[in-house]
């Protein structure tokens, strides 16, 4: 477990820059094959998984980071996302104890259930600010493919962050995938 700060700075800038990478493919090659509506939320998915695998004091933290350079690649802000992803979090904290990633299978029906959660949130947010439902409804239908698309990577990506995240002296951060 990566308690102080320090420890921190390296995977977190290389979490970052993964983010970079995937905001730019999101934004850019996306729209070019012809999916214009559809953007795939990787940030969710780092947020995701720095609540299921680690446990440090900074967790909040990060996720605004997370959020915040996220928000540099669309017009979305990075605050529902920061409180969404937080409360999303505490819930993993509540549920650690029974979350386990034995299977790739049960790692993509995992990151769904959470993805709804967030997706819940997110809207009770923005239903909050705006009053009116139309704008939810039609972000739910785009909500569907994202998400499960997601889900699918879940496996795949959650080892790549795994290699970022636990140093080669340190035990793994959760149970293996």
């Amino acid at each position: 477990m990566k308690v102080q700060l320090k420890d921190l700075a390296v995977p977190l800038l290389l979490t970052l820059a993964l983010l970079f990478v995937l905001e730019i493919f999101a934004t850019t090659v996306l729209p070019i094959i012809g999916l214009h509506r559809y953007v795939i939320p990787f940030n969710i998915l780092i947020v995701l998984y720095m609540g299921f695998k680690l446990q440090t004091p900074y967790l909040a933290i990060l996720i605004f980071i997370v959020q915040y350079f996220h928000h540099f690649f669309t017009v979305e802000g990075w605050e529902m996302g920061t409180v969404a992803g937080v409360v999303i979090c505490l819930l993993i904290s509540y549920l650690r104890d029974v979350i386990h990633f034995s299977s790739a299978a049960m790692t993509v029906f995992v990151t769904q259930v959470f993805q709804c959660v967030w997706f819940f949130i997110v809207s009770l947010l923005l239903y909050s600010k705006l009053g009116d439902m139309s704008f939810i409804l039609d972000k739910f239908w785009r909500f569907i493919p994202e998400s499960i698309i997601i889900s699918l990577m879940a496996p795949f990506f959650f080892s790549i962050l795994d290699k970022f995240w636990t140093g080669s002296d340190e035990a793994s951060l959760g149970e293996g995938l």
